[in-house]
């Protein structure tokens, strides 16, 4: 049987590979080769969208895990937003930028416009709020900074 879902074995001492083989072997399960990363959390690492890494405290009395997103996702929400953006300018021939002159039409698209971003990045989120996700978001705003 080959299993189908991700998962992370972490632990504070070394494991050798062929136990975790083998328990794995005991529950019908077998390491995906592509896939398996054996080593230490020091160098970090990626898993379902997240990005693993140790940051030594200040104080030197030891180390914690910082999970945040990875770059191919927060480049993932940047291209969605880009083509949200750059569709309804080809539907607006006046372009999104134009849209703050009064009219009914530029208002609704303008709505459709924020309403479709939201739908991107709102899940984004969700999905990273238990993470250090600030700089992802950063990332994302200055994308759209850059280009007003």
């Amino acid at each position: 049987m080959r299993f189908s879902d991700d998962f992370v074995v972490l632990s504070k001492e070394w494991i050798d590979p062929e136990r975790i083989k083998a328990f794995m072997g005991d529950l019908g399960l077998e390491l995906n080769k592509e896939k398996t990363y054996v080593g230490t959390a020091a160098n970090g690492f990626e898993f379902v969208g997240f990005y693993f890494e140790v940051i030594e405290e200040e104080n030197g009395a030891g180390s914690v895990i910082r999970v945040m997103p990875t770059e191919g996702s927060i480049e993932k929400v940047v291209e969605s937003i880009e083509n949200i953006v750059s569709a309804e300018s080809i539907n607006n021939k006046e372009g999104v930028e134009n849209v703050f002159s009064v009219n009914e039409n530029k208002v609704k698209a303008l709505n459709t416009v924020i309403n479709n971003i939201y739908n991107v990045v709102d899940p984004w989120v969700n999905y990273y709020k238990h993470t250090d996700y600030a700089a992802g978001l950063e990332r994302i705003e200055q994308c759209f900074n850059k280009k007003n």
